[in-house]
């Protein structure tokens, strides 16, 4: 956080789900009270799977081209209903989403993390998640948003 102790840029986390807006809403709540710049981010990380011999996509065959497109579509569609239009997006490729937001963080020298975080039990809650993971790593503060 800045020396004035507000929050100068803010980076939202998001994916294409219902609950991006949910997010999205929290972190503006934040931004407005502080004057802050927000970025919507989403992360494209690979998908595939093991079959024994190679390895299959589970993704059916769409272009990288038309998930970026897709992708890009949704953050604007977000910004948009956000009330937002202006603010930057970003769609990024990365091996995690961990790493993705953690390398989009540190490049936007973002003093705040907004993403969302699902309630977990049994097992997911022994294997971590994503949200549980970044909090150790990240190089700022960080707001949770509880979504379903």
């Amino acid at each position: 956080m800045s020396e004035s102790n507000e929050y100068q840029h803010i980076l939202v986390a998001v994916d294409q789900s219902a609950d991006a807006e949910k997010v999205g809403r929290q972190a503006l709540i934040v931004a407005q009270r502080n004057h802050a710049k927000i970025t919507l981010l989403n992360i494209l990380e690979g998908i595939s799977i093991s079959a024994g011999y190679e390895l299959m996509p589970i993704i059916p065959q769409v272009s990288d081209s038309e998930i970026i497109a897709e992708a890009k579509k949704s953050m604007r569609e977000l910004s948009l209903k956000l009330g937002i239009p202006d603010c930057d997006t970003m769609v990024i490729s990365a091996l995690s989403t961990k790493e993705g937001i953690l390398r989009a963080a540190e490049e936007l020298k973002a003093d705040l993390l907004v993403i969302g975080s699902h309630t977990r039990s049994g097992l997911g809650v022994l294997l971590g998640s994503t949200s549980g993971s970044i909090i150790n790593d990240s190089p700022c503060d960080i707001l949770t948003v509880k979504v379903s």
